[in-house]
């Protein structure tokens, strides 16, 4: 079954609506041989570079990104989505960079808002990146819904510039160690941008933050419980 995985400034229902790229447009390969572009036109090199070096980055915090994986630029997401990864078909919807741009200039980015634009769309690719790598991975349960979003968070913030993660956590900053049990379903769905805050903080709390996305990764670490 397929599912959807927004990454988003709110939580909400995974069921959108969105313009996207005329219905006979081609896919255009990037020259990494995982990744494609569908109606990026004057933006495909950048997408596909940020796709490399994300997916690289990636890597060395233990989530491995396999292709196919196909970007596909539409006019207009939701307010609360910046961006969406369908599993089922190894789709990532995002938005144009200028879109981004102005998201972030009128307050409606979520967590990251205090960071550049650049720094912005390039997190919000490694964000549904870090969907993709967690697909195919072991969940104990129904779902790992804490998980997926835990690592998706962590890892759009853990490559951003020094000076635009010194913004994001200057942005009410979490008092004393973050309990693991504060990183919960209902934080995630009630206030994502409070967990965004939580997680990235917990993180840095490890004294090995890749291993332990790697453990998390692997259901060593398990984040999520079994619900009744």
């Amino acid at each position: 079954m397929s599912k959807t995985y927004p990454g988003r400034a709110g939580f909400g229902l995974a069921l959108v609506i969105v313009v996207s790229a005329p219905g006979n447009a081609d896919p255009v390969a990037c020259p990494d041989a995982r990744f494609q572009t569908l109606g990026a036109d004057d933006v495909a090199d950048q997408i596909c570079e940020i796709a490399t070096r994300t997916a690289a980055q990636l890597a060395t915090c233990n989530l491995d990104v396999k292709g196919p994986v196909l970007f596909e630029l539409v006019d207009m997401l939701p307010d609360e989505c910046l961006g969406i990864f369908h599993c089922g078909d190894q789709r990532i919807e995002i938005e144009h960079p200028d879109a981004y741009a102005t998201r972030l200039a009128h307050g409606r980015s979520g967590a990251f808002s205090p960071v550049s634009p650049e720094a912005f769309f390039e997190s919000v690719i490694r964000h549904e990146l870090a969907h993709v790598a967690l697909q195919s991975l072991p969940c104990p349960f129904d779902n790992c819904i804490v998980r997926q979003e835990y690592i998706a968070y962590t890892m759009q913030g853990r490559f951003i510039p020094a000076a635009d993660i010194a913004a994001f956590e200057a942005v009410d900053p979490v008092d004393g160690p973050v309990s693991r049990d504060t990183l919960n379903p209902i934080i995630l769905m009630m206030a994502p941008d409070l967990f965004a805050r939580r997680a990235w903080q917990h993180l840095t709390e490890r004294d090995d933050p890749c291993a332990f996305i790697g453990q998390i990764a692997s259901a060593q670490v398990l984040l999520d419980y079994e619900r009744p």
